[in-house]
């Protein structure tokens, strides 16, 4: 596992982004201030917001995750990039290579103010704002995609594990029966919780981020899930 970027340190019930390295092609300074438009989650109360830590979807110019990560860090500002183990054919032969899971997205724990002047730096191409197409803000506009705490937890729990069979997937590749919310109670995705489905032909635990996509499990024994509300598990069509 790549400690640089799958890696979390628990404090206090909290998910904690880990390494500080040295920024390389990204700007090192940048001006203070700009307007905030976009009020994440309570246009009402634009000031308020702006002083939580959320964590925000950046998105990244190609090939640029890394880089983007290490000046983030830099400036103190908590990061997290999924990455996973990929077979690649190089020079004709097949080779594992340590690459992003979600291509060109970066999540970001910080508060509005802190990223806005990031974003704004004279120089920068590599980053910009992933936005909410599902939501509308008092001007019209899409704001700043949020994933909620809850849901990052989980996302992160579930890709720090070694495993070669965690996919990313578009929603329309999860085939959900009932959609029960599930607990996975024993192997490797112990404590992970999701909505069981059927992905590639097998029975999985999807963990979903809004607006962004799926995140399954690999293959999962019934005898390993529990449902988190009560009741008895759902089976699948053979």
């Amino acid at each position: 596992m790549d400690t640089l970027s799958n890696v979390y340190i628990r404090e206090g019930g909290n998910l904690l982004s880990g390494a500080r390295l040295t920024p390389r092609t990204f700007p090192s300074q940048f001006k203070n201030g700009v307007s905030v438009e976009n009020a994440p989650q309570e246009p009402s109360d634009t000031r308020q917001q702006e002083q939580i830590k959320q964590w925000f979807v950046l998105r990244v110019a190609y090939h640029h995750e890394q880089e983007a990560k290490d000046w983030l860090e830099e400036l103190d500002i908590d990061t997290y990039l999924a990455m996973h183990d990929a077979e690649k054919e190089m020079n004709g032969k097949k080779k594992r290579v340590r690459e992003p899971l979600i291509p060109n997205l970066l999540f970001a724990h910080a508060t509005k103010k802190e990223i806005d002047p990031v974003l704004a730096a004279p120089g920068n191409a590599y980053l910009s704002y992933y936005y909410d197409h599902f939501r509308i803000n008092a001007d019209g506009k899409n704001p700043p995609l949020i994933v909620p705490d809850k849901q990052m937890d989980n996302f992160i729990r579930l890709t720090s594990i070694a495993n070669d069979h965690i996919l990313f997937v578009d929603r329309s590749q999860c085939h959900f029966k009932n959609g029960d919310h599930v607990v996975v109670t024993d192997g490797d995705f112990r404590g992970i919780e999701g909505r069981i489905a059927r992905v590639s032909r097998q029975q999985r635990v999807v963990v979903e981020l809004d607006g962004i996509g799926c995140i399954t499990t690999a293959y999962i024994p019934k005898a390993f899930l529990r449902v988190k509300e009560g009741g008895l598990l759902s089976e699948f069509d053979r």
